[in-house]
């Protein structure tokens, strides 16, 4: 990395904030701020983020995030699904008998174990934020996070391993010298009622 801008950090009771302003090469500059929050009295986060270009040339770019996720300690297996607001595409289908795609979700049918992965793009969405919501439920130990934003998809996918599924939501970043792009993520934690064993 040739300059990763001057960072800061600054901390409150329900917050972090992180601070990136870099002055690059060629006419690119930026003012960068994400925000990690935590919503009293609810099981819920937020990450909002702002960029602003500071240079002389358009940024045009964009932004995803892992969402790496784990419920309950247990591996991705059957219990676990994947559902969207929209039937879901995908110009490359899962193979094999490890998950399946049925209508709206991805379901898995056998506990993925040593190198097994389930991995797809997810098409299907529309141009409205509406379409970002996702929604990861373990059935077996009735536990869910829904993640919705106030963009619209760019483009997602699946990518998930023995000990993580990672639904990864992309949106598209473009903004012109002196303008601010803002974008933000919402993540509920919930409960449902667990399969009796």
């Amino acid at each position: 990395m040739a300059d990763p801008g001057k960072w800061s950090v600054h901390t409150g009771p329900d917050r972090v904030e992180f601070i990136q302003e870099l002055n690059g090469p060629n006419g690119y500059a930026y003012l960068y701020r994400k925000t990690v929050r935590l919503m009293p009295g609810k099981p819920e986060m937020i990450l909002e983020h702002s960029l602003k270009n500071t240079g002389k040339r358009p940024i045009a770019s964009d932004a995803y995030n892992h969402n790496f996720l784990v419920l309950d300690q247990q591996a991705p297996g059957p219990g676990y699904s994947i559902k969207f607001p929209f039937e879901i595409q995908s110009d490359r289908p899962i193979t094999g008998d490890l998950a399946q795609i049925r209508g709206n979700q991805i379901v898995y049918e056998k506990t993925l174990k040593g190198e097994d992965r389930v991995t797809t793009p997810i098409r299907g969405f529309g141009s409205s934020p509406k379409d970002y919501d996702i929604r990861v439920e373990n059935s077996a130990v009735g536990a869910g996070l829904r993640i919705t934003a106030d963009r619209p998809l760019l483009r997602a996918s699946l990518w998930s391993i023995r000990s993580v599924v990672a639904v990864e939501p992309f949106i598209n970043i473009a903004i012109e010298p002196g303008q601010e792009f803002t974008w933000k993520f919402t993540y509920d934690y919930y409960t449902t009622s667990a399969q009796a064993k």
